[in-house]
């Protein structure tokens, strides 16, 4: 028997599935992180290596039986992030079909088979992936921390950041959220706060952390924390509103998938985010992904393998296209 191999890295952990032609999962294994941005290309490179072999020896297949290896990796976007891929590739001696593509063509898959629809991604970054029934791609966001991801668990934890120093220096009567902060960061005033961020203790993922104790307070009445939510919610439902204009899908019925921590709250996330798509996409269904998205991509790693496409559609180089930008000169700027 022939096998495929899915993985889905991601800034917390790499998951990976050994599945077979009946999409049967029959060994799976979890390792650390594997965006390099934030761990570095080493480091990504062996979270990759690991969780691979790994899904390997509980499936007992040898890496001779596996057809193709398809890596989702979260922070893939251009040819400069190829050495990570390519390195895991190089670690597991693995002589066969290998496809790369950003994490949220896996959690797309996972979603919808394959099939047109939608993915909404929102974790320590955001992003949004679509395609319509002609097989056309729109993705939005995912340009990181510095150019995007709004809705993300990042900027969820940096506004969350931001409120409770405007409570530290009297912009603001301080809430619950405030004792979140001191806790969650062991500080006292702001200039203990000045001190962390100052010293390196800030990074991307520690703020993002940080997140879930924002969705805490939300959840016990912080009208602040609250906010916050709603408005990642609605930065979330833009990203469906400009894939589902973009593929002229308004009128299609289709899935729209969630993956991500941000997308645990119910009052503050996922009904505001019901209300928008109701109202921009009316015949389209929230529901939970059909498959994970390390099984997604094995579904990507079996249809390409049987197309002939092996090419990275993230870099533009396979059979379809993930289109994400427009260029300034397409636009008529008022």
């Amino acid at each position: 028997m022939r096998f495929v191999v899915g993985v889905d890295g991601g800034g917390t952990k790499t998951a990976a599935a050994v599945v077979g032609d009946d999409l049967g999962v029959i060994g799976a294994a979890i390792a650390g992180p594997s965006n390099y941005r934030s761990v570095g290309m080493e480091a990504a490179s062996r979270s990759i290596y690991e969780a691979v072999s790994q899904a390997l020896l509980v499936a007992e297949a040898p890496l001779s039986q596996v057809a193709a290896i398809c890596m989702c990796l979260s922070g893939f976007d251009t040819d400069l992030d190829l050495p990570v891929p390519q390195r895991a590739v190089t670690l597991l001696g693995f002589n066969g079909a290998a496809i790369f593509e950003n994490d949220v063509v896996g959690a797309w898959a996972g979603v919808t088979g394959g099939d047109h629809g939608v993915v909404a991604i929102a974790g320590t970054g955001a992003t949004a992936l679509g395609m319509n029934a002609r097989g056309e791609f729109w993705r939005t966001d995912g340009w990181d921390y510095i150019l995007g991801d709004e809705g993300s668990g990042y900027r969820i934890g940096l506004d969350g950041i931001h409120e409770a120093m405007k409570m530290l220096d009297g912009r603001r009567p301080p809430t619950r959220l405030l004792s979140k902060f001191a806790s969650f960061y062991s500080v006292d005033d702001a200039l203990e706060m000045r001190r962390l961020a100052d010293s390196g203790g800030l990074g991307k993922l520690h703020i993002a952390d940080f997140s879930r104790h924002v969705a805490e307070a939300a959840d016990e009445g912080d009208h602040i924390a609250q906010d916050i939510l709603r408005r990642a919610s609605d930065e979330i439902a833009l990203n469906i509103e400009a894939i589902v204009s973009q593929l002229d899908m308004r009128d299609d019925t289709f899935p729209i998938g969630v993956v991500g921590s941000v997308f645990k709250s119910d009052s503050f996330v996922l009904d505001p985010l019901r209300a928008a798509i109701a109202r921009f996409a009316p015949h389209a269904a929230l529901t939970a992904p059909r498959y994970p998205p390390e099984v997604g991509a094995a579904i990507i790693a079996q249809r390409r393998l049987a197309n002939g496409d092996l090419s990275s559609w993230t870099l533009g180089g396979g059979k379809r296209r993930i289109r994400r930008s427009f260029r300034v000169s397409q636009l008529t700027i008022s």
